[in-house]
């Protein structure tokens, strides 16, 4: 049964079960964690965690014919740290533990050798680095997360092939997705957009609110990795630009003048957002 499988999972947690139990009744361990086969035992005694490590050891043999591994079950102080779960454990913060890094970078350099193959698209390229972004927002990785997502954006860019031919251009393309924040789950966005999903479908396959893809939208807009015209019609585009005086205006403002109920704030926004874009160019 391969490693990460649910059903893997449900098994291990059934049969570890007695383990569980005869830590908390037997041993009367007050602080005890357990995911799958990783379990840590809190206790201020060093004495006493080896008693316990001892006595859960006799107990994995006879009990389960299974035993703890040698060179990964340790007694050790807090203040230097514990390994758990691919972590790095202290009092206040957590880090990824640096073979995890390491198992992550050979895998974004192969995933990056496929895609120039042209075997897989940049959606799948992203699929498979969603989790690990997911996995890293547990720990104290911040920065971290955004050097994935500026390395995403250059090195998985839509059409790096065609813009190759013309060098101006393929530099300036570069430098533009690089210098892009946007997070994976708005990139989720474009891609289901430019599939041709509408905006209530693509809330209901992600699992997010509609104001959820509108401000995903915006956000591609103002980033220039979408232009507003694909998102709104020329006609409604050139309503509400003839209400706005200035990049700085409320949409609240923008919209009292527009006195059109069929005009949203989304709207409003998605062509405030257009107008920061081109600011933006300019400077």
């Amino acid at each position: 049964m391969p490693l990460g499988n649910l059903t893997s999972q449900f098994f291990a947690n059934v049969y570890l079960n007695e383990l569980d139990q005869f830590v908390k009744h037997k041993l009367r361990a007050k602080y005890y964690i357990r995911y799958v086969d990783d379990f840590v035992i809190l206790h201020e005694s060093k004495e006493q965690l080896e008693e316990w490590k001892a006595e859960i050891d006799k107990f994995l043999r006879e009990k389960l014919k299974i035993e703890l591994h040698p060179s990964k079950s340790h007694v050790l102080r807090l203040n230097s740290g514990i390994n758990f779960l691919g972590f790095r454990v202290f009092y206040d913060f957590k880090l990824i533990r640096k073979s995890n890094l390491k198992n992550f970078e050979r895998k974004f350099n192969n995933l990056r050798i496929v895609f120039d193959e042209g075997i897989i698209s940049r959606e799948q390229a992203l699929e498979s680095l969603e989790g690990w972004l997911a996995y890293c927002s547990y720990a104290d990785t911040f920065k971290y997360r955004k050097h994935i997502v500026r390395n995403f954006n250059k090195y998985f860019s839509y059409g790096n092939k065609l813009f190759i031919q013309n060098r101006k251009k393929y530099l300036n393309y570069i430098k533009r997705v690089d210098e892009s924040e946007l997070q994976f789950s708005v990139q989720k966005t474009l891609f289901n957009f430019k599939k041709g999903f509408k905006i209530n479908e693509i809330a209901i396959k992600e699992g997010i609110k509609e104001s959820t893809v509108w401000g995903h939208l915006i956000n591609l807009i103002e980033h220039k990795q979408l232009p507003v015209w694909q998102v709104l019609s020329r006609e409604k585009i050139c309503k509400i630009l003839h209400k706005i005086y200035s990049h700085k205006e409320r949409l609240r403002d923008i919209k009292k003048r527009l006195k059109d109920n069929s005009v949203t704030y989304d709207e409003i926004a998605c062509v405030m957002a257009s107008i920061k874009s081109k600011r933006r160019r300019k400077k």
